[in-house]
């Protein structure tokens, strides 16, 4: 793509994104963070993720809260990306989910809440998020935000050596000594059965903006 057609199509995108389209919004975020078609500047980037983010666009609020937790040009503020990992998880971004877990297991201010962690480790480690089912499994094993539970530390560890966690591996069959006969056959069952939820590509997957290609400009 030429120079002119690229800032055609750049200019195109933004005016799209003035006129209030989210995806728009959220692209131009996207494309001022990373330094594609604009020069790179968090802080328009992060102006764009906020208005997209207000309109409910998931991505959007996800970006913000990994601006917020890593201090991305702004002072670190766990509680600020903790309620935006909350918007997208609740629109089913399972991702949000899991760095949301996250951050309720180390705590705001310093206080944990396993039980929080335990509720969005158990929904991302449904949609398949290996991290988050190997963290199920050591709270399970633990009891921390749940009742200790050997049998279910054993199938979520299972789910994540499946995906081809080496620790889980190790962390299973640890388990698996502690387990009953007949315990460790109706987990092993649990864990055959187990079917990742296919997430929302909706919520997930980066959205299309309406911008087209322009054709070659004349000079």
């Amino acid at each position: 793509m030429g120079a002119i057609q690229a800032g055609a199509q750049a200019a195109s995108l933004k005016d799209l994104a003035e006129k209030g389209d989210a995806a728009a919004q959220f692209d131009l975020g996207v494309r001022y963070s990373e330094g594609r078609g604009f020069d790179r500047d968090p802080a328009a980037a992060r102006a764009w993720f906020e208005k997209a983010a207000a309109q409910g666009q998931a991505q959007s609020a996800y970006r913000l809260g990994l601006i917020h937790e890593k201090g991305l040009g702004v002072t670190r503020d766990t509680r600020i990306a903790r309620d935006y990992y909350e918007k997208a998880a609740a629109q089913g971004h399972v991702r949000a989910m899991h760095n949301l877990a996250v951050i309720e297991a180390e705590g705001v201010d310093g206080k944990p809440d396993y039980a929080g962690a335990a509720q969005w480790f158990r929904r991302a480690a449904e949609f398949g998020v290996r991290d988050s089912q190997f963290n199920m499994a050591i709270l399970y094993a633990r009891g921390m935000g749940v009742p200790q539970n050997m049998a279910q530390a054993y199938v979520w560890f299972s789910a994540a050596a499946n995906q081809g966690d080496a620790d889980a591996a190790k962390k299973r069959d640890e388990v698996a000594a502690r387990l009953s006969a007949d315990e460790l056959a109706a987990a092993k069952q649990q864990v055959a059965a187990f079917r990742a939820r296919p997430a929302n590509p909706a919520v997930n997957d980066p959205p299309v903006t309406a911008v087209r290609p322009q054709a070659s400009a004349r000079i």
